[in-house]
């Protein structure tokens, strides 16, 4: 019989959440997303150092906080549903019928490895076989 503490629970129900249909769904606390890989809304990044937070609102906005908001794509009130890392290096925002509604336009075609991440300077960075391609400090969200 496996014993678990009340702070093992606490800390295993604090790191999921309760999604619309009712399934739980596993919130990491980590930096950055790999090819292929997701967020939906209410999923969030968080920088190594802890000082920044990458959130994918539930308005749709995917946001950079500190202790105030530092860039947002500006997709408030959107139908986006899911941030996609695709294959090709492009960070695409989908709505429920996979229509993209914004995106970094940084697809470069198929490789290897990319990855979105949220660096200890507050930026989200898309990497391509380790290259930076895209940044939020040089790109403003959608207007």
């Amino acid at each position: 019989m496996v014993k678990i503490s009340l702070v093992s629970l606490h800390s295993f129900v604090s790191a999921c959440r309760r999604t619309v249909v009712g399934h739980l769904h596993l919130i990491m606390s980590r930096n950055f997303i790999s090819k292929l890989e997701e967020l939906r809304r209410g999923d969030y990044l968080v920088s190594n150092n802890g000082n920044y937070k990458a959130c994918f609102q539930d308005d749709g906005n995917l946001v950079i906080y500190t202790w105030k908001p530092v860039w947002a794509s500006d997709t408030a009130g959107s139908d986006v549903n899911r941030l996609c890392m695709q294959a090709d290096c492009n960070l695409v925002l989908y709505n429920k019928d996979n229509a993209p509604r914004w995106h970094t336009n940084s697809a470069k075609g198929n490789c290897t490895s990319c990855r979105l991440q949220l660096t200890d300077e507050g930026k989200l960075v898309v990497y391509k076989e380790g290259k930076e391609i895209w940044s939020s400090s040089q790109n403003k969200g959608m207007k």
